[in-house]
């Protein structure tokens, strides 16, 4: 595994299934992204409403907004503004039943920003569907001469290490445990849905390490 080299990076956009991938897969990355002076833009494709579809006290348009809330928390504490985070809005777990139409759209939705020197998305093997879904939009909404960087918030279980991408990014473990820590609908705050999700804390272990690490390309 070697580091990996960002100077020559001018414009980045770091696309997340849901609220708190982008922090989860590219923290350490924007942050250095944000210090050299390169132009960081943040787009989050789902709406996030499906970890807690059972809460009464955080309906779905609650729960929305609070999760675009804590996504901008997290982005200005790496450096990025409220004015480079865009939320598509797409259903949370539903992109599997889109229509090519709608594909076609959220796809036009993805590449209508200024075209980047490179795009940051989630890897075509994570266990989660969405970002499988979310990967192949990538992968047609911006030409193949663009770099890309591939991160991995799920991996199979039946994929081991071999999975893990070739290059990495160094950074500050307690700032992006501090960023995580701003998704606290996503740590137990919500607690009258049985079935809603939680960061467990073998997961936040797992994903507040001193390096990320993605696939090229």
């Amino acid at each position: 595994m070697r580091a990996l080299n960002l100077s020559p990076v001018r414009h980045a956009v770091i696309v997340a299934p849901h609220s708190d991938d982008e922090t989860i897969g590219a923290f350490h990355l924007i942050r250095k992204l944000r210090a050299q002076g390169s132009r960081v833009d943040v787009v989050v494709v789902t709406d996030g409403s499906a970890s807690h579809r059972n809460s009464a006290t955080f309906p779905k348009p609650r729960l929305i907004a609070e999760r675009q809330a804590e996504t901008l928390s997290a982005m200005r504490f790496a450096g990025v503004t409220k004015g480079h985070v865009e939320f598509l809005g797409l259903p949370d777990g539903g992109l599997d039943t889109y229509s090519h139409s709608a594909r076609r759209m959220a796809i036009e939705m993805l590449a209508r920003r200024p075209t980047p020197d490179l795009v940051v998305e989630p890897t075509c093997d994570d266990d989660h569907p969405d970002h499988r879904n979310v990967a192949q939009m990538c992968a047609c909404a911006w030409p193949p001469r663009i770099g890309r960087l591939r991160y991995m918030v799920w991996p199979a279980e039946a994929s081991g290490t071999n999975s893990q991408p070739l290059l990495s990014v160094s950074g500050n473990i307690g700032a992006k445990r501090l960023a995580l820590g701003r998704y606290r609908t996503q740590l137990g705050l919500i607690s009258d849905d049985p079935h809603g999700f939680a960061l467990s804390d073998a997961m936040i272990h797992r994903m507040c390490k001193a390096q990320e690490h993605f696939k090229w390309g």
